[in-house]
Order: C-alpha cells, then structure tokens, then sequence
C-alpha cells in the first residue's frame, strides 16, 4: 500500500480495543504505526517525532480530540487528521475544526474505509 515510502500514522483512541485493531489494520497494509491512548499522550508522540497522518478519536480522557487538533496544528508541517468518533460530527464542530481536519469518520470504520481514507489523507486526494 505505502510502496517504499515509509508512512508514519499516529493512532489515538481512549479504548484499547480500538486502538489496538485500528492500528493492526494500518499495520497490515504496510504503515508505520505508533499507538496513544489519550490526548496527552498523543501529544507527547508527536512532539518525538513527525507524523504523516493521525487517525484521533473526540472523545478521550485528559486531552479530547479537538484540544489535540488545536495544539498540535500550529507547527507546520501539520500532520493530515482524520478524526473518527462514535459520536455525530455536528456542522458547528465542523465549523469550529475548519480545513485542520480531513475527513470524520462515524464508528465502526469498516477496515476498508479506514484504509482508504489513510491512503488519500496521505496522497492528498481530497475526500468524498
């Protein structure tokens, strides 16, 4: 899927199991994947390094997803977001996260979706 590109993905969910398939799907097509299970700690990773795409849940203890969008955002280059939640993505929130994020995703992302949707964040195809 990523060629001989090296892909970094950063994954954060609050819910393990989540977390831990949403990265063993990445994994499996060939990216890079590191795993956080909250706003803090996602913050941590990419202040380690840069990543290429984030796939960050909303709801999340310490840190929800929209704080981690907002702090993480003001270093370019920013990382690619593609935010996913169980929870609608009302049009305010839309509003309010303007272009910093991709594409939302509503759980449970099919593996194919996520999949797809970390191929074209990546390869800068707008979304659908």
């Amino acid at each position: 899927m990523t060629g001989d590109v090296e892909v970094c993905v950063l994954v954060v969910d609050g819910n393990v199991g989540i977390l831990e398939t949403t990265a063993a799907i990445l994994r499996s097509v060939g990216y890079t994947v590191t795993e956080a299970q909250d706003g803090e700690a996602a913050l941590a990773e990419f202040n380690q390094k840069p990543f290429d795409v984030v796939v960050l849940d909303e709801r999340m203890p310490k840190l929800n997803g929209t704080e981690v969008v907002r702090t993480m955002c003001p270093e370019p280059p920013p990382p690619v977001i593609v935010m996913a939640s169980a929870y609608d993505f009302d049009s305010d929130f839309r509003q309010n996260m303007g272009t910093r994020v991709f594409k939302y995703l509503k759980k449970p992302v099919p593996p194919k979706v996520l999949i797809e949707t970390v191929g074209a964040a990546y390869a800068g195809i707008p979304p659908s």
